[in-house]
């Protein structure tokens, strides 16, 4: 009898911890949504004060506001307002990426890439509000956007670091002086087919 009541607790405690942990992660899952929710809330909250006012303007305390998140929140997930542009550059980068390599072409991939640029609410409003800030970043070629700029556009166009150098002088090009669609898709043509 006590052969089998051992064997019942072992059971029993195996089951326990089986269960334990489907908790945690039921738990763990839970908490990551959350997590992801709020950031989202975060960076979109500072695209709409950037598009609205620029970066100098924006405070971390409006963000925490216009994100409806409590500012302990807010820095939980940022230092400081820097950190938070930094993710909003790295976000935006993905979300125009992802964009370019959904297209049919490279030369359509690259005018999406511009009309994207050309079109930023929140670009448009870095120039015209905080425009020392804006051309810094622009020169910052070491930063980590960089890099990820310089790869993903790598990757997107199958090129080299002369390449995604051309590429990046075009685009930068759009930052300061937007083109018309129609000149934009007339230059990316031009722009593929010389890099080919």
């Amino acid at each position: 009898m006590t052969e089998l009541s051992s064997s019942h607790q072992a059971l029993a405690l195996h089951n326990k911890s089986l269960h334990d942990k489907s908790l945690q992660d039921k738990t763990y899952q839970y908490q990551t949504g959350i997590h992801r929710r709020t950031r989202a809330s975060i960076l979109n909250a500072t695209l709409e004060l950037i598009s609205e006012k620029g970066l100098t303007r924006t405070n971390m305390i409006e963000i925490a506001d216009r994100a409806q998140v409590s500012r302990a929140s807010l820095y939980n997930h940022f230092r400081d307002k820097n950190e938070v542009f930094v993710a909003l550059i790295d976000q935006e980068i993905t979300r125009i990426c992802a964009l370019a390599l959904s297209a049919e072409s490279r030369h359509t991939s690259l005018f999406v890439i511009s009309r994207e640029l050309s079109t930023h609410q929140a670009l448009r409003s870095a120039l015209e509000h905080d425009p020392d800030r804006t051309t810094e970043m622009l020169v910052a070629r070491d930063h980590e956007i960089w890099v990820k700029i310089y790869r993903n556009l790598s990757e997107i166009f199958g090129t080299d670091a002369v390449g995604v150098g051309l590429i990046i002088r075009w685009l930068i090009g759009h930052v300061t002086a937007p083109l018309s669609e129609e000149h934009s898709r007339a230059q990316a043509e031009r722009i593929i087919r010389a890099l080919s």
